[in-house]
């Protein structure tokens, strides 16, 4: 018997596509043999919809029209079960479940998803997930939080100062105290975003600037991190605790 896999992906974040890029990479890559796999896309209005053609990245190009042909659900669970259902019933009668689902594996990134909500949602419908658990997620996502973590455990790691839009009013101190602790080049960087969305280095006044405010267009909270010319190493970990 196959286990039932719904992927989730999308969702309301500036991640958006990169998500279902690699949702659709992913997808290609299971054992079709030994899963039965159901594509959910979280549209940027946190909507879910199930379809046959969601798995397929050249229906993209035309979403509105995607959705058309999908089934807007809802993730519910009965007693230890969890299915996916029509979200639109039919008049007196019960909606028929699409599928009975075993897990769910998320393929998601940046705010809103990555960040603990969706894992959060699914702990609540009592759905084993693939990944990081709730708080391991939202650690991880707040680049700040996850350097108090890591200096606790003893890991060294760079030196950074966290503010919010409202700390930024006070600017000029800001940037005076920045630049007497770290110099220049200076990295900006949103608090809860992945990848390099809205990260910029600074080599002066003007661009510190101008990196603050493309780091608070894409988020509340921006910190600041010296610069050291090194090697970025990457290294995936797997397994359970």
């Amino acid at each position: 018997m196959k286990i039932h896999v719904a992927v989730l992906f999308g969702g309301k974040s500036v991640e958006h596509e990169v998500s279902v890029i690699s949702a659709l990479q992913a997808i290609q890559s299971m054992n079709k043999d030994k899963y039965a796999v159901y594509p959910i896309y979280i549209t940027k209005k946190n909507e879910l919809y199930w379809g046959e053609d969601l798995d397929k990245i050249e229906e993209y190009k035309n979403i509105p029209a995607l959705l058309q042909k999908s089934t807007k659900i809802n993730i519910v669970t009965d007693g230890s079960k969890t299915y996916l259902v029509p979200q639109q019933q039919k008049r007196f009668s019960k909606a028929k479940p699409i599928a009975c689902i075993d897990v769910a594996f998320p393929i998601v990134h940046g705010t809103n998803v990555e960040d603990g909500a969706l894992q959060g949602f699914l702990k609540t419908l009592n759905l084993p997930f693939v990944g990081c658990d709730v708080l391991a997620s939202a650690i991880c996502m707040d680049k700040f939080a996850m350097k108090i973590m890591l200096k606790e455990a003893g890991f060294p790691v760079l030196d950074g100062i966290r503010f919010t839009a409202q700390d930024y009013k006070n600017e000029e101190k800001i940037l005076a105290d920045t630049e007497s602790r770290f110099g220049y080049p200076v990295i900006v960087k949103p608090v809860d975003l992945g990848s390099s969305v809205g990260i910029s280095k600074a080599h002066t006044r003007a661009e510190l600037r101008a990196a603050v405010d493309v780091a608070l267009a894409e988020d509340a909270k921006v910190i600041f991190e010296e610069f050291i010319d090194g090697q970025e190493v990457e290294c995936a970990a797997i397994g359970n605790p």
